[in-house]
């Protein structure tokens, strides 16, 4: 992509970098185990049996229908979102003879866009995890990445342009409201589920269950624009950030651990955080209709060990005798106040989920979920705050079992497909959801080896 002159590129590999490490250090808190509960578009939380209920609801343990013993290993699911330029306009690009080159007019649509949405944001997502069951008892351990990353029109106009309008006048930029956030935590989370009163025809039965939770904090990276701007002189940048420590020795000559210093524990995982939580569900279940209801997160303790962190600055200056920059890892106490709040907040909030499953015949089962995030903008947040929606599964065809789910998302809608293949107790099972409105983007969901 060329730019007008020497400065303005510059000016655009300074923006870049921002960018880019936002993506980088970018994927709910217990994640879903089931390519079933994928395909249906996560209406789920009535059908959730054995280690399915760790996520979902964890009294569904108790009802009958829960299987003796339920294994699965290492399920793996991402997901992307990025608006109004999508990961599919950048593949139209990547597609062509020349990749590297991106045409002016090109250029001019997507910033055309981005300006009309007031900026270009991203949600990356995403994990895996081993989860079983035995009885009323389940155990999920996993781990979850989230993140977030706004644009602001003048930031995406850098990287594409430089500062030089299509008529060639030289605009000031700034890249104010620009930010990210991400990180990275591993969940171990023990359920149990208990019925009361016993199924008898024309009764229903009632159930409770409970998920207790230890948090460890792997990583996490946040930053925020300062002032950064750009005019016909050069420009400054300032783009301060706090988050894991990532370049430095963290032991002294004697082979012991720094004070302050996050390392690898003998588990090979980053502790950079830790916390306590706990989920509780009711479910209802009587002939073909069931009913759930659960709050994750009903307590959680978890935060960020500030004492494992650094600052960097994100300073620079360039101008058209050069440039200089400071990423340079520093004490965490030197960050500015917004940031330490920000990390003090970047929390994990309650979600209040309710749903229901109807089993329309013996080969088909419907089911509706509704589920609210209740966090603000600067709490982690995986996925939509609000959504509604409902989904069915078809088991008509020997050792095939195929699914679909639609649903209205926080500024959009979203719709899933999914196909299980069956042998025994053994299923093998994938799905996809593609996601559209304020931020369009595509989940993907895969599990290899799953046995109840």
């Amino acid at each position: 992509m060329r730019l007008s002159s020497s400065l303005w590129f510059r000016a655009s590999r300074v923006a870049t970098f921002i960018s880019s490490t936002a993506l980088a250090n970018a994927g709910a808190q217990q994640l879903n185990t089931s390519a079933a509960a994928a395909g249906v578009g996560g209406n789920f939380i009535a059908r959730a049996r054995g280690y399915d209920a760790v996520a979902w609801n964890p009294a569904n343990l108790g009802l009958p229908g829960n299987p003796g013993f339920s294994i699965t290993i290492l399920p793996v699911t991402a997901s992307f979102t990025l608006d109004p330029i999508t990961l599919a306009d950048i593949k139209s690009v990547q597609d062509q003879k020349a990749p590297n080159v991106v045409s002016r007019a090109t250029r001019q649509s997507w910033l055309d866009k981005v300006t009309a949405a007031g900026g270009e944001t991203g949600t990356p997502s995403g994990g895996m995890n081993v989860a079983l069951s035995a009885g009323p008892f389940a155990l999920q351990v996993g781990m979850t990445a989230f993140g977030a990353v706004k644009l602001n029109p003048d930031a995406v106009q850098a990287i594409l342009f430089g500062n030089v309008a299509p008529d060639g006048s030289v605009r000031t930029l700034n890249f104010q409201n620009s930010k990210y956030n991400g990180g990275a935590v591993t969940t171990t989370a023990l359920s149990y589920g208990h019925a009361f009163g016993e199924r008898k025809e024309g009764n229903g039965i009632f159930a409770f269950g409970a998920t207790v939770k230890m948090i460890t904090g792997n990583a996490v990276s946040m930053g925020q624009d300062a002032g950064s701007s750009i005019n016909a002189n050069g420009g400054t940048i300032a783009f301060p950030s706090v988050g894991t420590r990532t370049s430095q020795d963290c032991r002294d000559d004697t082979g012991q651990i720094k004070a302050g210093c996050a390392v690898m524990n003998d588990a090979g995982f980053f502790s950079n955080g830790s916390g306590f939580g706990a989920d509780i569900g009711v479910s209802w279940l009587r002939d073909k209709l069931g009913l759930s209801a659960a709050i994750q997160n009903v307590f959680n303790t978890f935060s960020w060990d500030q004492s494992t962190l650094a600052y960097r600055p994100g300073s620079g200056q360039f101008d058209v005798s050069g440039d200089t920059t400071n990423f340079d890892e520093q004490a965490f106490a030197n960050a500015p106040v917004s940031l330490k709040n920000a990390i003090a907040n970047y929390k994990f909030k309650p979600t209040i989920s309710a749903g229901l499953a109807y089993e329309l015949r013996r080969d088909v089962t419907l089911s509706a979920d509704v589920r609210q995030q209740m966090a603000s903008d600067d709490a982690v947040i995986i996925g939509p705050k609000t959504s509604l929606g409902a989904g069915v599964e078809y088991r008509g065809i020997p050792t095939i079992s195929l699914r679909g789910g639609a649903g209205y998302i926080t500024g959009g809608s979203v719709f899933s497909f999914g196909a299980g293949l069956r042998f025994g107790h053994y299923e093998l099972g994938g799905a996809v959801a593609l996601q559209q409105g304020d931020n369009k983007g595509t989940s993907l969901f895969i599990n290899l080896f799953s046995l109840r």
